[in-house]
């Protein structure tokens, strides 16, 4: 990225605009929704993401999210969409200019999943199969690994119709969420990334 990270979330937040906001249904339907995909099943709590999207879409405001873990085939061409792991902050004046600090503790959590955990509140994490859905929508990180910030751990269905060139390059990108309406979140497409996060 070129600028500060707190400009670039800033033209995200200009392109998708204030919210509420309107979408033409078409192009939703056709770009913006995530579709159901193939393997998700009829329990799956996932689905919820799908349920709450136009939620997002309409009413959420965008942070910084920081990649944990991802499904390999997205950093490969390919049709399908996948799970991904991510952190987020609701609080923008922590992260908003420091994403940074937020990937440094994605790589810690990480280490507590791959090395297992020393700190009492890391073994939830630590417990925690890869992949693994059935867990609650968003967990707090612990305080061992974010100190007194308000950091979350989630799943997102990473849409490759989203991403440019349908193809996860970026550990760190804009996220849709809407505390008070629901605990699921969503990458913002990438229509609505500026050119120096896109590139």
């Amino acid at each position: 990225m070129t600028g500060s990270a707190a400009e670039t979330l800033h033209a995200c937040r200009t392109n998708l605009g204030p919210a509420p906001r309107t979408f033409d249904f078409g192009d939703k339907r056709r770009y913006l929704r995530i579709p159901l995909p193939s393997w998700i099943a009829a329990a799956e709590p996932l689905r919820e993401i799908l349920w709450q999207q136009n939620t997002l879409l309409r009413e959420g405001r965008l942070v910084w999210a920081s990649l944990v873990r991802a499904d390999e085939r997205l950093f490969l061409p390919g049709d399908q969409d996948h799970v991904s792991t991510v952190i987020y902050s609701p609080d923008a004046a922590a992260f908003d200019e420091h994403p940074d600090r937020l990937r440094a503790m994605a790589h810690a959590l990480y280490a507590v999943r791959s090395d297992g955990h020393e700190e009492p509140d890391e073994g939830a994490f630590a417990a925690m199969p890869a992949g693994e859905t059935r867990y609650p929508p968003r967990m707090r990180v612990p305080k061992s690994l974010a100190g007194d910030d308000e950091v979350y751990r989630t799943h997102i269905i990473v849409c490759r119709r989203h991403l440019p060139d349908h193809v996860l390059r970026t550990a760190l990108f804009p996220l849709l969420i809407h505390p008070d309406l629901t605990p699921r979140v969503m990458m913002l497409p990438s229509r609505y990334w500026p050119p120096e996060l896109a590139h």
